[in-house]
């Protein structure tokens, strides 16, 4: 096999690494701008030197983001080659497109790597697909966001400080948005309902809250509740066939699996009508993890696993996240307006536990008190 590697950054130069190990299968050429000693004969900066070599057959695609990676993988798969990636932003906005192109090419686009890490979980959710009906998943898929939560509340700290002290030892980036605002979270989440239950779903339409805004002074609620916060991910069909899907910190029990998920790994789980409930663990993202994930992927093009073992979704899902209801913990300096139980006062505004209510109900409720209370904070309360 003959690789043309999109990027040598962090994960591009794992990938580098575990395959120089290896004698079947070989990286003729890297697109990066700037220059590693050692590399200069394989390093180049014009894509199309990738594009038009006959003797590659497949492209790992690790330069992130939505373009130039979006054209790029379009470009490769129509020149009939393999695409591996770990992109989750790009994938998850235009995976009708990528997935359908690369099985009218008869080329494998292979994205294990995008969503759990160097956790199995969609690699077995394609196949869970084919031969069960999955009823949920749900889990934590961001290593950085539950590495705050995990140490602000072991240790007692303040999230400014955990999140300072993530960035400077590289758990998390300069700019840390897209995790703490859930977004990473969400696109994945996107990926793998798509997967799981045969139906597009557009990111946007995932109701999504980060921990932006968590407090220490919260956290002094969640243990009087016995319970321990974390950012969850979950969806599931609703009985009338549209899926609810949401993002959102959780006040899980301390008994909980997610409970126990320390520091930068990541749990998910899927309930199927005849497998019951599995549940994945392990390293969500770093450098050695991801290169561990799209290696397998490699492996399998090797192997010669099926293209269609990747599932094409039909159409997509209606997401209508009004069904299903559950009580949510809420500290804001705005009155809530809604039936709740005034837990106490925090120098962040009052902290309630609200009555029941649906995500959908929940967000639109956050958004309205947001005009007041910029820096409030939610949490959804698990049974």
């Amino acid at each position: 096999m003959k690789i043309g590697l999109l990027g040598l950054g962090t994960i591009g130069s794992g990938i580098y690494e575990h395959l120089a190990k290896r004698d079947d299968i070989e990286v003729v050429r890297i697109l990066e701008l700037l220059r590693h000693p050692g590399l200069e004969h394989l390093e180049t900066s014009d894509y199309n030197e990738i594009l038009n070599d006959p003797d590659i057959d497949t492209v790992i695609e690790l330069i992130g983001g939505m373009e130039p990676a979006h054209t790029f993988t379009v470009q490769a798969l129509k020149a009939g080659k393999n695409v591996v990636s770990a992109n989750k932003l790009m994938l998850s906005h235009h995976m009708e497109e990528i997935l359908t192109l690369a099985r009218e090419m008869g080329v494998h686009y292979r994205y294990d790597a995008s969503v759990g890490g160097s956790i199995p979980f969609l690699y077995n959710l394609m196949r869970y697909r084919g031969a069960d009906r999955l009823l949920s998943l749900s889990g934590i898929v961001n290593g950085t966001t539950n590495l705050i939560l995990d140490v602000m509340q072991r240790e007692g700290r303040d999230f400014d400080d955990v999140l300072a002290e993530a960035q400077k030892l590289g758990y998390a980036e300069a700019n840390p948005a897209a995790d703490i605002d859930g977004i990473d979270a969400e696109c994945k989440l996107a990926i793998a309902s798509a997967v799981a239950f045969g139906q597009y779903v557009r990111p946007d339409d995932i109701a999504t809250e980060g921990i932006r805004h968590i407090q220490a002074a919260d956290i002094i609620y969640f243990k009087e509740m016995d319970r321990v916060c974390r950012l969850i991910v979950r969806s599931a069909p609703n009985a009338d066939g549209s899926l609810s899907a949401v993002v959102e910190p959780t006040l899980v029990t301390a008994d909980s699996t997610e409970a126990a998920v320390h520091m930068n790994m990541n749990t998910i789980s899927v309930v199927g009508e005849y497998c019951g409930l599995h549940t994945f663990q392990g390293q969500g993202a770093g450098k050695d993890p991801t290169a561990f994930a799209v290696e397998l992927g490699l492996r399998d093009i090797l192997d010669g696993v099926s293209p269609r073992l990747n599932p094409i979704p039909e159409g997509y899902a209606r997401v209508d996240n009004r069904q299903g209801r559950r009580a949510y913990y809420l500290r804001t300096t705005a009155h809530p307006g809604v039936p709740a139980e005034k837990l106490g006062e925090t120098e962040h505004g009052a902290a309630y536990r609200l009555e029941p209510m649906s995500a959908a109900e929940m967000h639109a409720l956050a958004a309205g008190l947001r005009e007041k209370d910029p820096r409030l904070f939610f949490a959804g309360i698990s049974e």
